[in-house]
């Protein structure tokens, strides 16, 4: 009891004492510089990488307006609760100019003003969402204007928009020699987690994200294969089959690479390849390099042929085929499955002309001999077990230039192929008794011949790309007049795009994934 009386006389004395003292101090107190930040508007709906966003906010200060050094600025995009997504920082200026790389999603983006002086930092948020526009249309691979690989891309979404250099950072490095670009599609459940896009290049072959482009340098074909067989380092892909004509995946996937290597796989199993079936059934270890083109019929899949360029031979496979089956000749057949000396396969390319009851598509070969310098054309039904339709003969000296080209195109409802040399656009008409050529000369070098056989029915738009310095890559469609005795390109003035990359491939895309 006394502790406490004592503890509480102590406390009574400091409180004295306390009270007794005089304050002396001086007090400046000084006006903090605010800033008000505003104007950023309510809401942003942008494409990506097709937008930019513009944003010039309205920014008030209550002290020191008129010295822009004073000041930092951050323009951060912070993703949604359901984005998983990265967002960050897209800005450092007072005014925002950004285009848009955010992957698809919303995000409140956020301006902050930080006063260097003071420390003080004042925001303000507005949001934005990112879609896609990239579910329909057609992609182009090829060269931008430093000699690297992009892909630009006609959508379809409502109204036809334009987006371009979609490689662009997306985590591969970058790479030349353009090649194809292969969308897989989806048509189902089963084919739906096995969604790929393809970019095939001289260096290596990568898959991409579908949605956002985005790749990494294990995206590659070799991870998917497990083979008992000693497999090559490096396994790209140049063409594959794993949509019908309409653009819908099916079941099954056939993949040619660029050492000659196919492989099948029947996506009910997952996409996991096994041994490589290019390797023949009387010899089936003994690989040998396919032509870097699948045979088969664009109405449907189920029966391929590949060629083998160390045998000059066809061969038959189906979807569940662990080789391929030799096809043989009879003695008066229209053309032989196993080629002549010096007789090589120089194009091949899947159409859907249904000549001699072929309802699912014929194929084409362009065969040359490589010593006389001739050309021949072989037409043949893929479907079943595989079915020989026509054979022509081309008249090399009237097919000018034929030699020097690399760039074909087989039309499905004429009997007629396409072949470019520079700027030069060729028309063969190899009916049998009636040959024609006929030439038109374009405004740039062609870069690349393409019939549309998936956004429609009627077989007939051409698709050529050009290359000048003055408007870059541009892509024109045309359509093929019927007419069987003459030869009339129609350009559809709607369908011209300019300022694109310097195409060397296009595939159509019409899918949600």
């Amino acid at each position: 009891m006394k502790r406490d009386i004592i503890l509480f006389l102590m406390i009574g004395l400091i409180c004295m004492i306390a009270g007794c003292y005089e304050d002396k101090g001086s007090y400046d107190y000084k006006e903090v510089n605010e800033v008000v930040v505003d104007g950023l508007g309510d809401r942003y709906n942008v494409i990506f990488k097709k937008d930019t966003i513009r944003i010039e906010p309205d920014l008030a200060f209550s002290l020191d307006s008129l010295n822009p050094d004073r000041y930092e600025y951050e323009w951060k995009a912070v993703p949604g609760l359901s984005n998983k997504n990265p967002g960050g920082v897209i800005g450092n200026e007072r005014n925002l100019e950004y285009f848009v790389e955010l992957y698809p999603g919303s995000y409140s983006l956020y301006l902050k003003v930080r006063d260097k002086q003071t420390g003080l930092l004042w925001m303000n948020y507005t949001t934005i969402t990112v879609r896609t526009e990239i579910a329909r249309g057609f992609l182009l691979i090829g060269e931008d204007e430093e000699g690297f690989v992009n892909v630009d891309m006609i959508a379809m979404p409502n109204d036809t928009i334009v987006l371009k250099d979609l490689l662009s950072n997306n985590g591969l490095p970058q790479l030349r020699g353009p090649k194809r670009i292969m969308y897989t599609s989806t048509s189902s459940s089963v084919t739906q987690p096995y969604v790929k896009l393809w970019i095939a290049t001289e260096e290596r072959s990568y898959y991409v994200s579908t949605t956002t482009f985005e790749g990494n340098l294990a995206n590659t074909f070799e991870r998917l294969v497990y083979s008992s067989f000693d497999m090559p380092a490096e396994l790209n892909p140049v063409h594959m089959i794993a949509k019908t004509r309409t653009g819908s995946a099916v079941a099954s996937r056939m993949v040619v690479c660029d050492n000659g290597y196919v492989f099948s796989v029947s996506l009910y199993d997952g996409e996991y390849y096994g041994n490589p079936v290019n390797r023949a059934s009387q010899s089936q270890d003994v690989l040998f390099k396919a032509y870097p083109y699948i045979f088969t019929t664009p109405g449907t899949f189920s029966r391929a042929i590949i060629y083998d360029t160390d045998n000059r031979r066809f061969l038959r496979l189906t979807t569940s085929s662990t080789y391929a089956t030799e096809l043989l000749d009879g003695t008066d057949d229209i053309f032989p499955w196993i080629q002549p000396e010096n007789r090589v396969l120089w194009y091949a390319e899947n159409t859907m002309d249904v000549n001699g009851g072929s309802t699912y598509g014929n194929s084409f070969a362009l065969m040359k001999d490589t010593e006389a310098n001739k050309f021949h054309v072989y037409k043949f039904y893929a479907y079943g077990n595989g079915s020989k339709r026509a054979y022509y003969e081309i008249n090399s000296a009237l097919a000018t230039g034929i030699d020097q080209a690399e760039l074909f195109a087989f039309s499905s409802n004429r009997t007629m192929f396409l072949y470019a040399v520079g700027n030069m656009l060729y028309a063969y008409d190899y009916n049998k008794g009636y040959e024609k050529l006929y030439s038109v000369e374009m405004s740039g070098e062609i870069t690349m011949l393409k019939f549309d056989i998936q956004s429609n029915t009627t077989y007939n738009d051409l698709y050529v790309a050009t290359y000048n310095s003055e408007t870059g890559g541009t892509l024109q469609k045309y359509v093929l007049g019927t007419d069987q005795n003459t030869f009339e390109l129609i350009p559809d003035e709607r369908c011209c795009w300019t300022g694109l990359v310097k195409v060397k491939d296009m595939d159509w895309r019409n899918s949600t994934k």
